[in-house]
């Protein structure tokens, strides 16, 4: 079976048979690294950029930009080979890095003339950072809300027994009878738990669909 006829069964499964698949929940923890990762990125091309700005006045500026230029294809290949890893793409041979023809003083710019470091570049400025906070903001928020539906019977039994003061919890406890209780909280946990599937199968399209925009900045 190829890497893409792989991805298409993991798409294609049935609502609750995305749980026997390993890779929904590598491409979970794939989810969850896009937000540092992306940051990470973010930060370094939106520090080296200015300075470039700054001290293009001088040879240093020119120097600053050909490093810039020359560690972006290799961080950006450091990723493919972790979306690789994780979601299971195929990334570049090692050819992938650009070799840059030119004198010292022209290398950085013949550099932009290769679309993998423009790409690389577009990618770091304006979509690493941006999509990896919003997919680990949306995936944060739904796994604490079937954690809280799956445990909220463990924290009905604490609040019933011991008093921890919770207002939500005591206002139930004052205005449903105990068995009203034990049917919303078994609602809840059956609910949480058909949740799982339908958290996996976003996430997993939300991480090949990722992997395949990593995998398009590493191709020519």
């Amino acid at each position: 079976m190829t890497v893409e006829d792989s991805l298409r069964e993991l798409n294609n499964a049935s609502y609750f048979g995305v749980l026997r698949y390993g890779r929904s929940y590598t491409n979970l923890v794939y989810t969850f690294l896009t937000f540092p990762i992306g940051l990470a990125l973010f930060i370094y091309s939106a520090v080296c950029l200015p300075l470039f700005a700054g001290l293009s006045v001088i040879v240093f500026g020119f120097i600053l930009l050909y490093l810039y230029l020359w560690t972006l294809p290799k961080l950006m290949l450091a990723y493919g080979y972790i979306t690789h890893f994780f979601v299971g793409l195929p990334i570049p041979d090692k050819e992938y890095v650009p070799q840059i023809e030119g004198t010292f003083f022209t290398k950085a710019f013949n550099a932009l003339k290769d679309k993998r470091i423009g790409k690389s570049l577009l990618y770091t400025l304006f979509l690493a950072m941006p999509y990896g906070t919003f997919v680990f903001s949306l995936m944060t928020t739904l796994l604490s809300l079937v954690v809280g539906l799956i445990g909220a019977p463990i924290a009905f039994v604490v609040q019933y027994f011991l008093g921890t003061g919770d207002v939500w919890i005591t206002w139930v406890i004052d205005h449903l009878p105990l068995w009203g209780i034990i049917v919303i909280l078994v609602m809840g946990v059956i609910i949480g738990l058909g949740l799982i599937p339908a958290v996996l199968q976003l996430n997993n399209k939300l991480a090949i669909w990722h992997a395949r925009m990593v995998q398009k900045a590493l191709t020519r």
